[in-house]
């Protein structure tokens, strides 16, 4: 933990993975380049192979390439907006705007972030969150010296009456130059949470025509139902090996993750009762910023 300033914002940006991020809770190559007692802006760039998240996708791959723009200010409070361009060559369109804004603390061995973001989707999004409209995070990561031990807890804010709550942990161990310009940092992540959000991606974007339609594409309604949309369970776990090279104020990353989804869902679609067919899922971002 010694080049990384805050590494929450860029799971923010790019949670239509994983963290995921979300990383799967992700939030930004933004480094600790500069003392801490400045206030800084940050422009990055960043590309993800495949929107996934807690190993949930869409059928159809959705790569984003993904600029944005942070203030963070001296006292930890910190703004952010990003746009998440869909780059599939007969699907290419803008199909997310975001906004954060935070807190986020640095003691000698604890991080901590409180964050809310907004999300803006694209009406003809197919993205497994396309039905979010905000969420609220909070986060630690405590220094063992030998581990890094993240804490993540999460409630989304869905387009329907009921909400979803995540909680993830994460263990992690860093390998740094001695230089400090280099760093990789492989890690496990284990994510709990309820599939809300997940039920009303089936029934307005994987069996209907577009957000807030409810309808096939035959403009006929369909009947929908996730049988465990509101049950607390082990959704995915995850392995990923962060790579960042940090020069002065340009920080270039890399992370390529294995998500192991589990506990499929039992869908019921009008009276038919399917067990939907989860698959292990690799994918990658890469990233570039610069801090000024």
């Amino acid at each position: 933990m010694k080049i990384l300033k805050h590494t929450w914002i860029i799971f923010l940006l790019t949670i239509i993975s994983n963290n995921t991020a979300l990383s799967q809770n992700s939030k930004n190559t933004d480094y600790q380049t500069k003392t801490d007692d400045e206030s800084y802006f940050t422009l990055s760039l960043g590309f993800i192979s495949d929107a996934v998240f807690l190993g949930r996708k869409d059928s159809i791959t959705a790569p984003y390439l993904y600029p944005s723009i942070t203030y963070h200010n001296k006292t930890g409070f910190y703004a952010s907006g990003s746009l998440s361009y869909l780059t599939k060559s007969e699907e290419s369109r803008i199909d997310l705007f975001l906004g954060t804004i935070g807190y986020d603390f640095t003691g000698k061995k604890i991080r901590g972030d409180l964050s809310f973001t907004k999300y803006f989707f694209n009406d003809d999004s197919y993205n497994v969150i396309s039905e979010v409209e905000a969420d609220l995070t909070a986060s630690l990561i405590y220094d063992f010296n030998i581990i890094n031990l993240g804490l993540s807890a999460t409630t989304f804010f869905n387009s329907g009456s009921d909400s979803d709550i995540f909680l993830s942990s994460e263990i992690s161990h860093d390998f740094i130059t001695d230089d400090q310009n280099f760093q990789i940092s492989p890690a496990i992540g284990i994510y709990f949470g309820s599939q809300n959000f997940y039920e009303q991606y089936y029934i307005y974007n994987r069996f209907g025509s577009g957000r807030g339609s409810g309808q096939g594409t035959g403009g006929t309604t369909v009947t929908t139902m996730l049988q465990e949309s509101e049950k607390f369970d082990l959704m995915a776990i995850e392995f990923s090996l962060p790579i960042w090279y940090v020069n002065k104020s340009i920080t270039l990353s890399f992370s390529p993750t294995l998500v192991i989804p589990q506990n499929p869902a039992t869908l019921t679609i009008e009276d038919t009762i399917y067990k939907e067919d989860l698959e292990n899922t690799f994918y990658w971002l890469v990233g570039a910023s610069y801090r000024f």
